[in-house]
């Protein structure tokens, strides 16, 4: 009895534990954030850099290419970024207006091929004012991120400097006694490598052809799209779809509801070809994690670090998991966010 009120209060501590931390990360979501996004481009930024060094090109040099290049990366995205937004909020009452004017005329249309609808109650539906106002809130606090840019360039920075030496570090551990720690760190960095490699190159693939589509069809903005394609990507269930509504609406605006609809119908190809068939196949089962656990950690680590948190639900995931697993006493929570109950 006694051993069963220990093993109760022991539980009731360590789920107090976790409310009191997860409420910290909340609340110090606006430091979390920048560092999270830095760690976020490093791991991007990370396999070229030790590729570079593979191939022969001594590490001052290899660094100073990947640096240049984030640099200008940086420098070029905040500007481009900055003015299309400003240019797509001076217009946006106009297109706002736009928009609507082209969704009665396509209903007025509709009415004259004699199908009926009511306006009213599909304009209740789609409501797209709200969801124009929600898309440009959207974009506004998306631009609160850059202003953190050169802290999180610099960031950045110390990290892959500091991944030259992380290793070293890791086998001063084990000398201690903490044995396999070197090759669990290794086999976890190796699997999210992987993820992060291969969801950059999938997800330029997915800016790439949003640009093409865009330029075929005339949308205003077609490379600030295409950034954001790439972006979204990166957020698992959603992203894509969040990453289709500011240029479909933009075609409603500009172009009228035709159009609009061939924007979304190429928003389904792009995202049917590479998010339902070229992902699985380059991927595989790499990642390990349920696909309830994908969708359930887009909620949770949305709610507790907003936008970037949905962005890196998926490794924030993984590096849990990783935690969990390491100790035989939390090592069946491991289990249970895996996609099956093999031996690990």
């Amino acid at each position: 009895m006694q051993k069963s009120a220990s093993s109760i209060s022991g539980t009731v501590l360590v789920l107090a534990s976790l409310v009191v931390i997860i409420a910290g990360m909340k609340s110090a979501a606006p430091l979390i954030v920048p560092f999270m996004l830095s760690v976020f481009i490093a791991l991007l930024l990370s396999p070229p850099l030790h590729w570079l060094i593979k191939k022969g090109v001594p590490k001052p040099v290899a660094f100073l290419l990947i640096i240049t290049f984030m640099l200008a990366l940086f420098i070029s995205l905040t500007g481009l970024i900055s003015t299309h937004i400003a240019d797509l909020f001076a217009k946006s009452e106009t297109w706002q207006q736009a928009m609507i004017e082209n969704l009665q005329k396509w209903l007025v249309q509709l009415d004259e091929w004699g199908v009926t609808v009511d306006k009213e109650a599909v304009f209740e539906f789609l409501q797209p004012q709200k969801v124009f106002t929600f898309t440009l809130s959207i974009l506004k606090n998306s631009t609160a991120i850059l202003s953190n840019s050169f802290l999180i360039f610099f960031t950045v920075l110390f990290m892959l400097i500091e991944s030259f030496h992380i290793k070293d570090k890791i086998s001063y551990i084990e000398s201690g006694g903490t044995t396999g720690l070197a090759e669990r760190i290794d086999a976890f960095a190796e699997r999210l490598n992987h993820y992060f490699t291969l969801k950059a190159f999938t997800s330029a693939l997915t800016g790439l052809w949003i640009v093409a589509v865009l330029y075929w069809f005339d949308i205003p903005y077609p490379v600030l799209w295409g950034i954001g394609g790439f972006i979204l990507n990166f957020i698992p269930v959603i992203g894509s779809i969040i990453a289709a509504i500011p240029p479909v609406l933009i075609a409603l605006a500009t172009h009228g509801f035709a159009d609009a609809l061939w924007v979304a119908g190429w928003f389904l190809v792009i995202n049917t070809t590479i998010g339902n068939l070229l992902e699985p196949k380059l991927m595989g089962k790499g990642l390990e994690l349920s696909e309830l656990v994908v969708f359930l950690s887009l909620v949770f680590w949305g709610w507790v670090f907003g936008k970037v948190g949905m962005l890196l639900a998926v490794p924030l995931t993984m590096i849990v998991k990783f935690a969990l697993e390491t100790s035989e006493s939390t090592k069946w929570l491991g289990v249970l966010l895996s996609d099956s109950a093999k031996k690990r």
